[in-house]
């Protein structure tokens, strides 16, 4: 808890400016549709600064819980706000993200739909000795992508991690790709090879 809380202020600090920008288009897109943003202040600036973090490191402002798939349709879907919502809020409430919901949502509901979310991603990593196997994970019915997926697992990782590197196992030459811009993104040295049917790819922290 206190490395993700660490992480949060450290990306609040870091897009605090271009949260703003962030803000602007949520609220009127919330206006046009008679939704609204998240009331919880915490959940909606970790969003935000995922947005922002998505949109600096990928080019484009992709959902904040699912990274590109690589796929054109599908990452055109996946744009925030996602072509998902409509249908998200009759099952869950709020978008999967729990970013937006009805203007009349209860807080009650707010709150079932955000520790839904929380559930979904906290949960363990297939962490060990320095090597982190992003495989396996529940896929999403709607986008067929992991939840949580390679990226959200990487940076939950890096979130107070001690080693100088970290070696990350993926299924796809996208989640590679995907590894790639975030180390650029980042600084970080990286390396990749194709071991049988999965890809093992090499950080240098």
């Amino acid at each position: 808890m206190l490395n993700m809380m660490i992480g949060f202020f450290k990306d609040y600090f870091k897009y605090k400016e271009s949260a703003k920008k962030q803000q602007r288009w949520m609220e009127k897109y919330c206006e046009q549709n008679n939704y609204a943003i998240n009331p919880s202040w915490m959940m909606a600036t970790n969003l935000k600064s995922n947005l922002c973090e998505m949109e600096e490191t990928f080019g484009k402002r992709y959902c904040p819980c699912f990274e590109p798939s690589g796929e054109k349709e599908l990452d055109k879907k996946m744009m925030c706000p996602c072509e998902f919502v409509e249908d998200e809020i009759k099952e869950y409430g709020t978008c999967h993200c729990a970013l937006f919901g009805p203007a009349d949502l209860s807080k009650e509901e707010w709150k079932a739909s955000s520790q839904r979310l929380m559930d979904e991603y906290q949960v363990p990593k297939n962490l060990k000795d320095g090597v982190l196997d992003t495989r396996g994970m529940p896929l999403d019915p709607r986008r067929g992508m992991m939840i949580p997926d390679m990226m959200h697992q990487v940076k939950s990782t890096l979130n107070g991690y001690k080693g100088k590197a970290l070696k990350v196992i993926v299924e796809s030459e996208q989640e590679v790709k995907n590894l790639e811009s975030i180390a650029k993104y980042r600084g970080y040295g990286i390396s990749s090879e194709k071991v049988e049917s999965h890809f093992e790819v090499a950080l240098s922290l």
